[in-house]
């Protein structure tokens, strides 16, 4: 005599919290990595045309002038960068090159949690033109940017 066994329709509460501990390990890894790369697509798109208008800006006066701008001359210079996120200033008095400071607004702003990160940018010249800039600071390692370019 068989004695026929219920077949099993479904899952068991096992083999559910199996599958929602997988879930959430994945998503603890995953969340991490996509704020990263917001932070990093915000940075892209909000704080470096504006750097890279005034690179430009600074490349164009060096090479008409044969010296690099001073005072008011770098405030005009940047008046066409969009600057809504950060503000530009010299690096020093001696010192080619600028500093980029985030303008750390309101809790709604979408570079808020980056604070007042910086980015210096510092032009190497040869011959009477600009060869690469060299960057340093928060926002150039969120970029990837640090050191020469």
């Amino acid at each position: 005599m068989f004695i026929r066994m219920k077949e099993s329709k479904g899952f068991t509460l096992v083999e559910l919290m199996i599958v929602v501990a997988i879930i959430g390990i994945l998503a603890a890894v995953a969340v991490p990595y996509y704020q990263k790369y917001i932070t990093k697509s915000r940075l892209t798109s909000m704080v470096w045309p504006g750097v890279h208008a005034i690179q430009t800006n600074v490349a164009s006066y060096y090479s008409l002038n044969n010296v690099f701008p001073t005072g008011n001359t770098f405030t005009t210079l940047t008046a066409d960068a969009n600057t809504t996120y950060f503000k530009a200033a010299l690096a020093g008095a001696n010192t080619p090159g600028f500093t980029v400071t985030l303008k750390n607004g309101n809790a709604t702003s979408p570079l808020f949690a980056l604070g007042t990160a910086t980015l210096s940018a510092s032009p190497t010249t040869k011959n009477g033109t600009i060869g690469y800039w060299t960057y340093s600071g928060g926002i150039a390692t969120q970029l990837g940017l640090a050191g020469a370019q």
